[in-house]
């Protein structure tokens, strides 16, 4: 993964780390355990300019610069409000796009899972949501999210893409977004998720500018701060036909 942004609108602190890469940094070496998403992913921050409201969209960019691939340019968020937009008017999820008044553009309205499902499909992928919607634990944790999370990085795809990586994941919680770029299948006492949080500031910067493997690290532990999470997550082929305009989410449990 390397961490960058587009010419649009290309945040100083990520300029400057454009052209380092995640799988060459202590995050890739520290253990053979990770399992990564795609090596062309890159990793966005919010600006002064848009911290608070953009985690929505710089989390699509995540996600769009895995499936555009090494080398593509990746929209701004201006752009992304108006590929939303024009998803809405394709007739993607009605309901969204009358509860935020059927314009974000310009504007610096949050956007959610639904809406980043919107935007990835416009842009010719194949996202889907899933949805855990309560604890699945007695400490309110949240066991079967991560379980899930496991699975989608460690188990192979089907031909004709079992040698290829998984995308990133798009995780909503209430009021925040981040990205999962990957898992620690030896964190103790159990596997955790390494997460990208576009609005976090490093407590511990590394040369690139972005965190050091621990501040990667969510535990089992850490699910307790929500009651549901969303995910997107995109196939790694391109959809035979065009997804639902409706979106049906899957709901675990």
């Amino acid at each position: 993964m390397g961490a960058a942004a587009s010419r649009h609108d290309r945040p100083p602190a990520a300029a400057a780390a454009a052209a380092a890469a995640i799988r060459a940094s202590d995050l890739a070496r520290a253990s053979p355990s990770l399992v990564l998403c795609r090596g062309a992913t890159q990793l966005f921050r919010t600006t002064p300019a848009d911290r608070g409201w953009a985690c929505g969209y710089r989390n699509c960019q995540m996600l769009l610069s895995s499936t555009l691939g090494a080398g593509a340019e990746v929209p701004g968020v201006a752009d992304l409000q108006r590929v939303l937009e024009q998803a809405w008017r394709a007739g993607y999820d009605p309901e969204g796009a009358a509860q935020l008044g059927h314009r974000v553009a310009g504007t610096r309205k949050w956007i959610g899972a639904t809406e980043v499902y919107c935007i990835l499909a416009q842009l010719g992928a194949s996202p889907h949501v899933v949805d855990f919607h309560r604890p699945t634990a007695a400490d309110g944790s949240h066991p079967a999210l991560l379980e899930w999370i496991v699975a989608y990085f460690t188990d192979a795809p089907p031909p004709p893409h079992a040698a290829a990586a998984r995308h990133p994941l798009y995780l909503q919680h209430q009021g925040h977004s981040r990205t999962v770029v990957g898992v620690d299948l030896a964190a103790d006492p159990a596997p955790c998720l390494l997460v990208f949080d576009p609005d976090a500031s490093p407590r511990r910067p590394g040369p690139d500018g972005f965190p050091h493997l621990p501040e990667f690290r969510l535990r089992l532990a850490d699910t307790r701060r929500a009651a549901q999470y969303q995910i997107v997550y995109v196939d790694p082929a391109p959809p035979p036909h065009p997804p639902p305009r409706r979106i049906a989410s899957v709901r675990i449990p």
